[in-house]
């Protein structure tokens, strides 16, 4: 934490010393500065313009924060498919949300792109046009979507890298992102391009088109920009070290109790590997338990399968894969599964192999990995010069944007015995995804596998300190479980953007006192709508379908020997169906009415065998709308005061804003209706709004120019008062000093207060549900035992409490010999909870600190140093924390912790202790809501340079123009403080996967003429640890065998990119080049896993051209 009150008394102590010694020498110009592209000149000549993150006009070269400066040429050159895939190569803007990130479990959020200055979340980065608000894309969120910004008519991006609220207003907690659009632009301009985005030839397509003309001696400008852009779907299985298949393999488990003896625990396998534990359209595997291990080296854990009763066990315990009671389908038959080269020495389940039979891994999780996407975006304008010193601009936008992309498929587990059912009984529900099943006269299970199960048995097994498992009496249990992926998840996603903007402003050279007047008076308007088609199954057809049965009589259609659903049979014979879902029977509700009469039945075993009709039948599908609305106007004004000091006149600016959001969405609820579907359900989004009236103002103060203290010194403040229906009223500031104490050198500095109030969605969003996938237990005893000495003793005490209060004992320390008494569940699936809003949110505040070092050497001509330091603190953060985070909180302080364990739910059927709820619960086993909790900081140091020399004017050689440029960051840290009970908890993220310690692009660019052009683009980063994977921890926790050294991180990643520019004529230039030349692949040991900052899409080509015909 840094403390404000000394950055402000440094930096004001500062400005008065120097303002007291100004008078001296002061000096009515400024010297001249380099400014890119410009030689040394007067500052009367470079003039003053309004720069991102101040109202006050002044020379940009002293503007008082950092800034990052991207060009349209920068932005049409590059190689990336979209604008926000390039911006995400600036270190500052690392882990933005690019289209890739918006495949899988992800709503109503195809195709978006939102900025992410800092890593401190997309909702914390204030994107503007023109200074001016923009409607935000998702659902009650103000993140708006870069790519809907037509990147033809952009001008300029200014990106400010800190907290900017007191002048912009809320959101701008780690800075602000400004597109500068083209102004008076006349002519035809064309732009084309073609890129790959996948090695495998999946492309972007993209045409634009901008015009505009000048009339009434040059009065009245108009224009117009039409933009198409087609991206193809990237899939898993098109990313080649994707479909080849790799991962983290487990080798050897050791006791709990002594984790280091010398081999290896886990090791990648570099490709090939496959998965049989949920194919499609499933495996069925017999009721088994698997023969434990020695107690001294327990790889394989006693996992017994529990045969008292005869009503089947549905634990996981029981199923596990087995070469000789594990059976996949060809066609209608079935077969023993070819397990290949099994892998994998741990575990009672082992599901993975290579060569045989499964699937490839990559196609366990998401199959879309970039979203199918066809846009559309058109603007229109006028600028009118009213009077001479009076301007009126007018525009509109319409962006339409339809994006596909397919999310893990449905999965389903049928249990199959006869014992629980009465004659005229129907399949039931044991979960909303998980049924039993007759085996002895379900119509589409081959005969073998029907004889299986009916001989089949159960050996379990007693445990042996030094030998494997002794074996008991077999136990003879007709029992088995078909575990499946059935249909694809799909999301069809329409959304449309309009945009309204007016605004008249003008300068006054001199109204009494004040000079050199700006003002502006402006009216934004935009609205977002989105139509997502989410696409799934209904759960109970899905059960009725699957429950066939051979009508030998012909009772349903009078057709003998037709197989047909159970329930139709049931009811053509007198019965009555029971619903197993609502309760009651299926003709108590017009739901199960239809289900029952429009029944088709659905052959689940293996794929390829299901009828069209049975997939129509069991197809299901809401349409969830929802619309965004924003209005803004803001007056504002600026002008220079008097001179107090010789160093040029005081700048003042003041203004006023009123902005009202809302935003609505229905569909959810209403399309659900009283079904039970595999797709996030929930309530509709109710209407929800709020506005803000807010005033500002900013002072400057030049206090000194050529003393000697220096060439040049500057004193500005910002202020904001706001005031908001829902967040309620506040203030934020900002202090800045700009010191240049010759020619060559600047230093700037800032201090600011800054504010973020909750979003509509944070506020009002209903809850809906939503899976925790990739759950790691906490409380389990390998977890425990890889954890620090004091969260490890934390997390024994609380875990043995938690358990004991649900009359549960488990070894979590790890303390005895055996493992038998361990608590080490498996969780086969995602957790299903709900997230939620919270109206009683309290806003975010935070405080930044930047220092900028600029140098300018006049020895050494157009080069230009920028180091940039920075710390961010942000306070009363709003997330939904993850129920990973919650389950962590609860038990990893000095004691339970009351608000975090209340959300969460410890009551799974088939697991003691395990995470999970009865089924049909409507929370499931936790609640994600939006609340204010501890705070998240950041620190680190931005550093530029650029240098450009002319090979002939320098060294007399004539070998043309090299330009190179080279940014980065130097992360320090970056924290989250994740637990408001627990000050000290906090979670280091700098060097972890996301965020390298450093990373930093390099661009150099030589160009032997005026025609030819080659760059060479490096975007480099440091390795990355796995946050839960350290070296030194594992060696803490004595388990320094856990995996080879050299796959605790990630490795140095870099991509090399090349292109090439001819300027073919005055007016045509064509661009072509490669994006990561030498085809470097994410590290190994990510698995299938993507991350934005690892290329994962290999070599790839693009060709482009740009042409004014007039």
């Amino acid at each position: 934490m840094f403390s404000k009150r000394k950055y402000l008394l440094c930096t004001t102590t500062f400005a008065g010393l120097m303002a007291v010694a100004a008078p001296a020498v002061a000096q009515e110009q400024l010297p001249g500065v380099n400014v890119q592209g410009q030689s040394d000149q007067e500052a009367t000549e470079i003039g003053e313009v309004v720069v991102t993150g101040s109202r006050i006009r002044r020379d940009p070269t002293n503007a008082p924060t950092p800034l990052i400066q991207v060009t349209r040429e920068e932005l049409l050159s590059t190689g990336q498919s979209t604008m926000i895939d390039y911006l995400a190569t600036i270190p500052a803007l690392a882990n933005s949300l690019v289209p890739s990130d918006t495949t899988g479990s992800n709503l109503n959020d195809g195709g978006l792109s939102f900025a992410n200055l800092r890593s401190l979340g997309t909702g914390r980065t204030l994107t503007l046009v023109d200074g001016r608000r923009h409607v935000g894309a998702a659902e009650g969120s103000l993140a708006v979507d870069v790519d809907a910004i037509p990147r033809l008519l952009v001008e300029n991006i200014e990106i400010v890298t800190g907290g900017a609220s007191s002048v912009y207003g809320a959101d701008a907690v780690s800075g602000v992102l400004n597109f500068i659009l083209r102004k008076d632009f006349e002519g035809l301009e064309i732009d084309a391009n073609y890129g790959m985005i996948n090695q495998e030839g999946q492309a972007n397509k993209r045409i634009s088109a901008l015009a505009g003309v000048n009339l009434f001696d040059d009065r009245l400008n108009l224009y117009g920009f039409a933009e198409i852009e087609d991206i193809d779907e990237v899939g898993s299985m098109d990313i080649d070290w994707m479909r080849d298949g790799r991962g983290f393999v487990n080798l050897d488990a050791d006791p709990t109790s002594a984790r280091n003896d010398g081999n290896l625990d886990s090791m990648v396998i570099g490709g090939g590997v496959r998965s049989l534990s949920r194919p499609r359209w499933g495996q069925t595997t017999l009721a088994n338990s698997q023969q434990p291990s020695p107690l001294n080296d327990p790889d394989v854990p006693l996992t017994n399968c529990v045969t008292t009763g005869t009503v089947i066990n549905t634990s996981g315990n029981c199923y596990s894969l087995d070469p000789t009671r594990t059976y996949v389908y060809e066609g209608t038959t079935a077969r023993l599964a070819n397990f290949g080269q099994r892998l994998g020495n741990t575990g009672a389940n082992r599901t993975l192999n290579i060569g045989g039979d499964g699937d490839p891994v990559a196609l366990f999780g998401q199959e879309s990995r970039v979203p199918q996407s066809n846009s559309a975006r058109y603007q229109v304008g006028a600028n009118f010069a009213v009077r001479d010193n009076m301007m009126l601009r007018a525009e509109y936008k319409l962006i339409e944007e339809d994006t596909f992309d397919v999310s893990q498929p449905t999965f389903y587990d049928f249990f199959l015995d006869d014992a629980q059912y009465a004659a005229n009984q129907v399949s039931t529900a044991t979960a909303t995804n998980s049924f039993g099943l007759r085996y002895s006269d379900t119509a589409f299970l081959p005969a073998n596998v029907r004889a299986a199960i009916a001989t089949n048995t159960i050996t379990n097994y007693t445990t042996n300190a030094n030998t494997p498992g002794t074996p008991l009496a077999p136990v003879a249990r007709a029992w088995a479980r078909h575990s499946m992926f059935g249909p694809q998840r799909t999301q069809d996603n329409h959304r449309e953007i309009e945009r309204y903007v007016i605004s008249l402003n003008g300068d006054i050279d001199q109204l009494g006192f004040i000079s050199n007047i700006a003002w502006d008076l402006g009216y934004t308007a935009g609205e977002a709508r989105n139509r997502n088609i989410e696409r799934g199954t209904d759960n109970q057809r899905f059960n009725l379908a699957a429950d066939a049965y051979v009508d030998v009589a012909g009772i349903v259609n009078g057709r003998p020997g037709e197989i047909v659903c159970r329930s139709r049979f049931i009811q053509a014979s007198g019965g009555a169906p029971a619903d197993s879902f609502r309760g009651g029977l299926l003709t108590d509700t017009a739901e199960g009415s239809a289900a029952l009469a429009a029944c088709v039945p659905l052959n689940i075993f293996g794929a390829g065998n299901q009828s069209q009709a049975a997939l129509d039948y069991i197809d299901a599908s809401i349409t969830v709308s929802h619309v965004n609305q924003q209005e803004q106007a803001v007056a504002a004004v600026s002008g220079q005061l008097w001179d107090f000091f010789g160093a040029g006149p005081i700048g003042v600016a003041i203004g006023g804003e009123y902005r009202h959001e809302s935003t609505e969405g229905i569909g959810r609820s209403t399309g659900t209706g009283n079904r039970s579907l595999f797709l996030n359900t929930g309530a509709d989004f109710a209407f929800a709004e709020y506005e803000s009236e807010e005033v500002f103002a900013e002072l400057s103060i030049p206090l000194f120019r050529d003393t000697w203290l220096g060439e040049y010194a500057e004193l500005s403040g910002s202020y904001r008062y706001f005031d908001y229906t829902t967040a309620g009223e506040g203030e934020v500031y900002g202090v800045n000093l700009v010191y240049r104490p010759i020619r060559d050198i600047a230093f700037k500095s800032s201090f600011n207060t800054s504010f973020r109030a909750p979003n509509l969605t944070e506020n009002f969003r209903p809850n809906t549900q939503t899976f925790a996938n990739g759950f790691v237990d906490p409380c389990a005893t390998l977890v425990i035992a890889g954890q620090s000495a004091t969260i490890r003793a934390n997390r024994i005490a609380n875990c043995t409490a938690l358990a004991a209060a649900q009359g549960f004992t488990f070894d979590f320390a790890g303390a005895t010999s055996t493992n038998t008494d361990d608590f080490n569940p498996t969780y086969t699936s995602g957790i299903a909870g709900v997230t939620g809003g919270n109206p009683l949110l309290s806003p975010e505040t935070s405080e930044s600190f930047t220092f900028s070092t600029v140098l300018q050497p006049r020895f050494i001509p157009n080069l230009s140093i920028v180091f940039d330091y920075y710390e961010i603190q942000i306070n009363d953060v709003i997330a939904a924390v993850s129920a990973q985070q919650l389950s962590n909180n609860c038990v990893s302080g000095p004691t339970l912790n009351a608000n975090a364990c209340a959300t969460l739910v410890r009551l799974n059927p088939a697991i003691p202790f395990g995470f999970g709820n009865v089924a049909g619960h409507p929370t499931g086993a936790f609640i994600q809501g939006s609340t204010n909790f501890a705070s998240l900081q950041t620190r680190g140091l931005d550093f530029s340079a650029t240098y450009s020399v002319d090979m002939e004017e320098v060294f007399g050689l004539n070998l043309g123009r090299f330009d190179y440029r080279v940014g980065g960051l130097w992360l320090l840290e970056q924290k989250q403080f994740l637990d408001s009970a627990n000050a000290a908890n906090f979670v280091e993220n700098a060097s972890n996967v996301f965020f390298p310690r450093v990373r930093l692009t390099s661009s150099l660019t030589w160009s032997p003429n005026d025609v030819w052009s080659v760059n060479w683009s490096v975007d480099w980063q440091a390795a990355q640890h796995n946050a839960n994977l350290r070296l030194r921890d594992l060696v803490a926790a004595n388990n320094a065998d856990a995996r080879p050294y050299d796959t605790y991180d990630t490795g140095d990643f870099a991509r090399h990119d090349f292109t090439v520019r001819w300027n073919a004529a005055d007016n045509l230039s064509v661009r072509f080049g490669v994006v990561n030349a030498f085809d470097i692949e994410p590290a190994a040991y990510l698995g299938t896993a993507t991350t934005p900052n690892f290329d994962p899409y290999g070599t790839r080509f693009f060709i482009g051209l740009n042409y004014r015909p007039f």
